[in-house]
């Protein structure tokens, strides 16, 4: 992952809200149990276990969401070109902008497990991130930051999730950003 992209998850609304009784500021991740997780992650295999914590990104917030995965792929291919390497991945990597998303779908059960992308914060044109705002938007789906974090699709909200995230520390100011590394 490049520094300069933000990670974003996306979320069906309405299980948090049946969950929560609303929709909260914030979804727990618990980061140390992901460490150990992908500690003992076998690369071999590519058949990972579920993890044995629930957070927000283990919770199958999609499992009882009706989607139709064909039209969601042909959305998404108006916004972004696939990828060579999988049919669930999409790339847009031009030497000006890195943009990625990616979509792990069960097959199997019907149902979306992971929703992620992630825009280029060097990106002045914005078209991707605009696309993506208003198709979540147009679906009633939530955005989230990598630490549990949760917006509305819309540039106002995201910009403040974005505002002081790693990516957003790195492109203002470089070398203090990679001195507070050490």
């Amino acid at each position: 992952m490049a520094i300069y992209q933000f990670l974003t998850f996306v979320l069906p609304r309405k299980p948090i809200e049946t969950k929560y009784g609303g929709i909260p500021k914030q979804l727990e991740i618990k980061h140390a149990e992901w460490e150990k997780y992908w500690e003992n992650y076998d690369v071999e295999l590519n058949d990972a276990p579920e993890p044995e914590f629930e957070d927000a990104i283990s919770t199958k917030w999609w499992k009882e969401i009706q989607i139709n995965i064909v039209e969601l792929r042909n959305e998404i291919d108006k916004i972004i070109p696939r990828a060579s390497w999988n049919n669930e991945s999409w790339k847009i990597e031009n030497g000006e902008v890195d943009h990625d998303l990616s979509i792990d779908f069960n097959e199997k059960e019907n149902f979306i497990e992971d929703f992620r992308f992630r825009t280029d914060l060097r990106d002045s044109k914005l078209n991707f991130l605009n696309s993506m705002l208003e198709l979540c938007d147009s679906n009633d789906w939530i955005l989230m930051d990598e630490n549990g974090n949760l917006c509305n699709p819309n540039i106002k909200e995201l910009a403040e999730l974005i505002k002081d995230s790693n990516p957003d520390k790195f492109l203002r100011n470089p070398i203090e950003f990679l001195e507070n590394l050490k």
